[in-house]
């Protein structure tokens, strides 16, 4: 039945497709515009004068936020595209609508979380001290939190305007909000990966000749191996200028216990952190693109966009307890659990009935 739609629904749904197809395409890109530009003053002015750490997440946010721009635009002029064949009851057209929808949404979220984090986040009372307060002013409303909501609206839309019974639509609610939230999670476990791989602690000492390709120094996989992964989140600018090799210092950990840690090592040592921030990086980006991204054709059941769909999942798994293992941090937890759980999901008969068509017959052929 979720192939059949009544007049009234295609109506809807083309509706839906013209707006929010003007609306990404026109206005969407300069809200996502505009809270790149805030994050980026905040991050800049406020946190990394006073903690390197933070420096990677200016490329980082300027490519992501960029990427996610670019889809939105081209997403919206593709709705506008489809708009007709939705309104014929074009199953293909709908599909294309709902990957579109989902993209933005989860575009919405992933560029919504940076503002909490870089804007809204109070890190006055450390670990690393002198930063200051958030402005009294700022909002917990930024523009793309507008993004997400009319995406949302479009998702839902697009998924459930058929003939379909009420529990069948519950069902599908249930599976295809899942994919799209853990698509969200895992790009910002990908974003905190990345920001750790490429963090090269040298370059905020300004050391000669950096760019040199025999300075281990200055290569992301070499470099950790000079370093204590962990001990580089709670060190200061001054720290940072002032810190010699073998020299043990105490590090005030982010629970506030005190913990003396030779922090530059004087020879390297192999460190797990490089693969594992590699892999929950850039591993988790790609994990996370094909999430949303087979949307559309698992919404078609086709097994080739299930089967990715699954890969993906239990890739960012993976990758995301080997963060939590090797470096600790809470928040690797949350991620991989919540990849485990849409792995249920996509494994049990009543969720998967909506992803791909059933092949037992024909595999007992």
């Amino acid at each position: 039945m979720f192939k059949e739609t009544t007049k009234n629904q295609r109506i809807i749904a083309t509706i839906v497709a013209i707006v929010v197809g003007f609306y990404l395409m026109i206005i969407a890109p300069t809200q996502a515009m505009t809270t790149l530009k805030l994050a980026l003053h905040a991050v800049m002015g406020r946190l990394i004068p006073l903690d390197p750490d933070f420096y990677t997440a200016v490329p980082i946010l300027g490519a992501t936020f960029g990427i996610w721009m670019i889809l939105i635009a081209f997403g919206g002029a593709l709705l506008l595209v489809v708009a007709r064949g939705i309104y014929k009851g074009s199953l293909e057209a709908r599909a294309t609508g709902l990957g579109i929808a989902g993209i933005a949404a989860v575009a919405g979220m992933t560029m919504f979380i940076p503002w909490m984090v870089l804007i809204v986040s109070d890190y006055s009372q450390g670990p690393v001290p002198g930063i200051s307060p958030p402005d009294s002013d700022v909002t917990l409303t930024p523009p793309v939190l507008w993004i997400m909501a009319i995406a949302l609206l479009a998702y839902f839309t697009f998924l459930l305007m058929d003939k379909d019974s009420l529990i069948n639509k519950l069902l599908k609610t249930v599976v295809y909000t899942a994919i799209g939230v853990v698509s969200g999670m895992v790009f910002m476990n990908a974003q905190h990966g990345v920001r750790y791989f490429e963090f090269i602690p040298e370059y905020l000492n300004e050391v000669e000749n950096l760019d040199r390709h025999d300075n281990p120094f200055g290569n992301q996989y070499t470099n950790l191996d000079y370093y204590d992964a962990l001990a580089l989140t709670t060190i200061s600018q001054a720290q940072m200028d002032s810190i010699k090799p073998n020299q043990a210092i105490d590090i005030v950990h982010k629970d506030k216990t005190v913990e003396s840690i030779v922090v530059k090592k004087a020879s390297p040592v192999y460190n797990p952190n490089t693969i594992a921030l590699f892999l929950g990086g850039y591993g988790n980006y790609i994990a996370s693109y094909l999430m949303i991204l087979m949307v559309p054709f698992v919404f078609l059941r086709k097994k080739w966009a299930y089967n990715t769909l699954l890969m993906a999942t239990v890739l960012s798994a993976s990758a995301t307890f080997w963060n939590y293992f090797v470096r600790g941090s809470f928040e690797w937890v949350v991620g991989g659990m919540m990849s485990v759980g849409l792995l249920v999901i996509l494994l049990i008969p009543v969720f998967k009935q909506f992803l791909v068509e059933d092949t037992q017959e024909e595999n007992i052929k």
